[in-house]
């Protein structure tokens, strides 16, 4: 029998068909390949600071640009008052270091705001002015009381610690600045209400942290190891965000110092640490035998370099260009994950690794 021929006509509809099907794809590649294109431009314009003059339109505006000399709103102010000496709310008047009469006669407590084993924390106002009156919660952590006001008294002035106003050792009570933002923990909502939420912005408050390590580990007085900073909520804590968008560590009652010449090492407190938060060295060694405190070895600074990844993916937050500043710090941050803590980079060589980046992105 012989074999039906197939009506040219169907042919016809069958190319059409083909020709109509490739056209769609075609068209639906090439607008994939130019969202493509755009990303990459996008991400080029981020890292490779040669390509262009211009910073990348983060939404920021001209008003955030920030470079590696910022200041904060109160240097001129340190500088302005002598020493024992403090300015609040840069109104030019240099008031002397309040006394233990001027915390008692003149301190007032409006609201209790925090507190923990160590101190409680009011909102307290002296004359015109809101300040944080801290006391001693119990007799047993006198010591951790006045270390923190010790700390406080060594650090001034500094730009990146809170500003001390007042002290009194035979209370105890220490006065301090306050700000009005609060913690670190507040920094996505304090970013919002002041419509800063943009890559700058975040990236200087990156910068400002590590700014601070860096600091705590080449003191005057030492290597200073952040011990209250088992988790990401307690690390945040620790710092107080200023009114123009910077950093201030506020808590110094838990800095033990690290002698690397005497291998002089520290340990965090007499418990068991735990969670993944904390670098390896912290944790208890020794598998399937009960922790004891005695047999725990101690470890130094580095454990603060471990952490530095986690507190700074928080701190970039979500927006998109958060991402390609991850990218460009990513071997940075693997080296401050190493578990060998020999091999971490040191706060030094982390900060300078975080200019480079700055420059390289222009933010």
């Amino acid at each position: 029998m012989p074999r039906q021929r197939t009506p040219t006509y169907l042919y016809f509809v069958l190319i059409i068909s083909l020709a109509f099907l490739g056209s769609q794809l075609l068209m639906s590649l090439l607008m994939k390949t130019s969202d493509i294109l755009d990303e990459i431009d996008i991400f080029r314009s981020l890292t490779a600071g040669g390509h262009s003059d211009q910073p990348l339109d983060t939404g920021a505006g001209d008003k955030h640009h920030t470079g590696a000399g910022d200041k904060h709103q109160f240097d001129d102010a340190d500088k302005h008052c002598s020493p024992g000496h403090f300015q609040l709310n840069n109104d030019g008047i240099c008031h002397p270091m309040l006394t233990c009469k001027d915390i008692q006669d003149n301190v007032n407590a409006i609201q209790h705001i925090g507190g923990g084993a160590v101190k409680q924390v009011y909102l307290a106002r002296w004359k015109k002015y809101k300040v944080i009156l801290s006391n001693l919660s119990h007799p047993s952590f006198t010591d951790d009381f006045l270390y923190g006001a010790e700390m406080l008294q060594q650090f001034q002035p500094n730009p990146f610690v809170t500003r001390l106003l007042g002290l009194c050792l035979s209370v105890p009570a220490i006065v301090t600045e306050y700000h009005s933002f609060g913690s670190l923990e507040n920094i996505n909502s304090i970013l919002k209400e002041k419509d800063e939420d943009n890559v700058v912005t975040r990236f200087k408050l990156c910068l400002d942290y590590v700014k601070i390590i860096n600091f705590l580990h080449s003191s005057p007085t030492g290597t200073h190891v952040m011990c209250d900073s088992n988790d990401l909520t307690k690390t945040l804590s620790q710092f107080l965000v200023t009114s123009d968008l910077h950093l201030v560590i506020n808590d110094l009652d838990a800095l033990p110092v690290v002698d690397s010449s005497k291998a002089s090492l520290i340990k965090c407190g007499h418990r068991e640490i735990v969670g993944d938060f904390v670098a390896p060295e912290q944790l208890w060694p020794y598998s399937g035998v009960e922790f004891n405190d005695a047999q725990m070895p101690g470890y130094d600074e580095k454990t603060d370099i471990w952490k530095i990844p986690a507190v700074v993916d928080y701190l970039l937050g979500e927006d998109v260009h958060g991402d390609v500043v991850r990218f460009n710090l990513f071997k940075l941050h693997q080296k401050c994950s190493s578990k060998d803590p020999t091999l971490r980079p040191t706060a030094a060589e982390v900060l300078k690794g975080y200019l480079d980046v700055q420059q390289t992105l222009k933010l």
